[in-house]
C-alpha cells in the first residue's frame, strides 16, 4: 500500500516523500505563524504560494500580537487561565492544517518559540490566576524551559497546551515538527518534547519526523547525531544568515561537511532550511536579499531537501516577486532533470574561483551546475562518453534561454548567456 503524508524517502534518506512519490520542499510566506490567519487573508496567500510551485510553509505555534489570539481563555484584562484553553485558537490551527492538506502543502510546525514567551505571554506569573512567582520557582516567561520534568506547578499547564496542538495536528499526515525555534534552552527540554511527541504520535497508530532548530547550526547537527531516533531530520536554518552562519563558499563548504558528519555516524537524513535569511533592509545580522537567493540554491544543489525564503523585511524577502521566480525555477529544473538523483559534486567543476559555481551530478548521466552571477567554469566529463544536451535555465527570469550541445570524454567548459542566476542542465 503507498504511504500517504510525508514521510522521509524509503529509496533516498537524504530527501522526503509526499504520498509515497520523493519530493522537494521549496516555498515562501511572509508571515512566521500562518495559522493565526484568517478567511481570504490565508487562502489567498496559500494559493499564492502554490500557483508558482511552493509546497512547503512554517508554522509556529506564536501569538504575539497583533490580530493573534492566545490559547487559553482571559478571565479578566490580560490575564488567563491556563486550564481553560480559548477554543478559537485551535480553531485556527485546524483551519489552517485543512487548508495546507487540501493544496499538498507540507507544514514545518514549531511548537514552541522562545521568542513569544515575553511578560506578557499567559505563561508568565504575572498573566495567569494559576500559579505566581514564589510556588512556580519562576521569574519570568522564559524560565518556563527549567520546568521539564522538575516543577509539578508549571510543568502541567505546559503538557496540556502541547498536548492539546498535538491533539489537532496529529490527525493530519502532512506536518513534520520541529520542538523550538532558534533553541537555547538545552538538550533536557528539547530531547523532552521530541520524545513526548513521537509517544502521543504512536498513540495514534502514526510514525512522525521531528527535529529540533537550535541557535548555532553546528549544535543541530551535534543534537541529530547523538539522539538519531529522536530526532530524524536536520534543522539548518541558522546556517542560512550571516551572524550565527555562512555566505559564499563556507556556506557550501559547512553544508557538506555536516553531511559527511552525520551520513558517517547515522546515516542519511533529510537536510531541511525552513528559513533563508536575508533582506533588502540594513541588517547584518541577515544578510543581503541576493546572498538569500544564493543559499537558497546552494542548499538545493548541495543536497538540501528543503528550502524556504524566511519572512520579508527585517530578516527575508518572503514571497516576493524575487521569491516567486526562485520557486518556479525549481519546478522547471525538477520537471527537466531528477534533482534528487543528483549528488552534490563540485570535485568536478576547475578552473573555478571560489563562489563561482556548484554542481550536482550523477556522472555519465545528468549534471546540474549553478553559477550565483555567472562565469566558466570547466566541467569534468572524461567518464561521460557520447553527446550531451545543453540547456540554460534564468533563475531571476524562470525561464529557459538558450540551448546547446557538448560531447563528453573530456573537459568541458560552462559559460553562462550573462550575469546573475543561471543553472546549466547537461543530460544525455
Amino acid at each position: 500500500m503507498t504511504e500517504t503524508g510525508i514521510s522521509i524517502a524509503e529509496g533516498d534518506r537524504w530527501h522526503w516523500q509526499y504520498d509515497g512519490e520523493p519530493t522537494l520542499l521549496v516555498g515562501a510566506t511572509n508571515t512566521d505563524n500562518p495559522f493565526q490567519w484568517t478567511g481570504d487573508q490565508l487562502r489567498d496567500h496559500l494559493d499564492e504560494l502554490v500557483a508558482v510551485g511552493g509546497n512547503y510553509v512554517r508554522n509556529t505555534m506564536s501569538d504575539r500580537g497583533g490580530n493573534d489570539v492566545h490559547a487559553f481563555d482571559e478571565v479578566y484584562d490580560g490575564t488567563y487561565d491556563l486550564t481553560s484553553f480559548n477554543e478559537t485558537y485551535f480553531e485556527r490551527l485546524e483551519t489552517f492544517l485543512d487548508e495546507t492538506a487540501a493544496r499538498d502543502i507540507v507544514v514545518h510546525l514549531t511548537l514552541w518559540d522562545q521568542h513569544d514567551l515575553s511578560d506578557s505571554h499567559p505563561f508568565s506569573h504575572e498573566n495567569n490566576v494559576n500559579y505566581g512567582r514564589y510556588d512556580s520557582g519562576i521569574a519570568s516567561a522564559a524560565d518556563i524551559h527549567q520546568a521539564v520534568d522538575r516543577n509539578d506547578v508549571v510543568y502541567p499547564h505546559l503538557e496540556r497546551f502541547v498536548d492539546r496542538v498535538l491533539d489537532v495536528a496529529l490527525d493530519y499526515d502532512h506536518v513534520i515538527y520541529n520542538v523550538n525555534n532558534e533553541s537555547t534552552t538545552g538538550e533536557e527540554w528539547e530531547r523532552h518534547w521530541a520524545e513526548h511527541v513521537h509517544e502521543r504520535a504512536a498513540e495514534t497508530g502514526a510514525d512522525v519526523d521531528v527535529t529540533s532548530m537550535n541557535m548555532w547550526p553546528g549544535r543541530s547537527v551535534a543534537v541529530a547525531r547523538r539522539y538519531p531516533d529522536t530526532v530524524t531530520f536536520v534543522e539548518m536554518s541558522q546556517a542560512n544568515q550571516d551572524s550565527k552562519g555562512y555566505r559564499g563558499q563556507e556556506h557550501w563548504d559547512r553544508l557538506q561537511r555536516w553531511r559527511e558528519e552525520i551520513d558517517e555516524h547515522v546515516g542519511p537524513r533529510p537536510f531541511n532550511n525552513v528559513k533563508i535569511y536575508g533582506t533588502d533592509e540594513d541588517n547584518p545580522s541577515a544578510g543581503s536579499a541576493e546572498e538569500a537567493i544564493e543559499r537558497f540554491w546552494r542548499n538545493l544543489i548541495g543536497g538540501a531537501a528543503s528550502a524556504r525564503f524566511h519572512r520579508p523585511k527585517q530578516w527575508g524577502i518572503g514571497l516576493d516577486d524575487r521569491a516567486k521566480s526562485q520557486i518556479r525555477s525549481v519546478r522547471l529544473l525538477t520537471d527537466a532533470v531528477d534533482l534528487l538523483a543528483l549528488s552534490p559534486r563540485n570535485d568536478l567543476l576547475s578552473d573555478r574561483r571560489p563562489n563561482e559555481a556548484y554542481c550536482a551530478a550523477e556522472s555519465g548521466r545528468a549534471y546540474v551546475v549553478y553559477f550565483p552571477d555567472g562565469g566558466a567554469v570547466d566541467v569534468d566529463f572524461s567518464g561521460a562518453e557520447g553527446s550531451f544536451d545543453v540547456r540554460w535555465l534564468d533563475a531571476d527570469g524562470a525561464a529557459w534561454s538558450g540551448t546547446d550541445s557538448l560531447c563528453g570524454g573530456d573537459r568541458r567548459t560552462l559559460s553562462t548567456p550573462d550575469a546573475g542566476n543561471w543553472l546549466a542542465v547537461v543530460q544525455k
